[in-house]
């Protein structure tokens, strides 16, 4: 019987951190995506081979990056 390889997709979040003099959302949410990285052991992975990529997106107000200040 044939055997077929079919990518499925999805998404997964993340939450980054960023600690920073800057108070522009553009600039913080810049040093957020350059900080942003993950990755998944051989055992999550799975045998299928789950990959969850290397790019993010910003989640955006409107044209405003969501930012949110943790602490001062």
């Amino acid at each position: 019987m044939p055997k077929y390889n079919v990518p499925l997709t999805s998404w997964a979040n993340i939450s980054v951190t960023v600690e920073t003099d800057e108070t522009d959302p553009e600039k913080i949410a810049e040093l957020a995506q350059e900080q942003a990285g993950v990755s998944l052991c051989h055992q999550c992975a799975g045998k299928h081979g789950l990959d969850i990529g290397d790019e993010w997106s910003l989640v955006r107000d409107g044209e405003v990056p969501e930012v949110y200040k943790v602490e001062d």
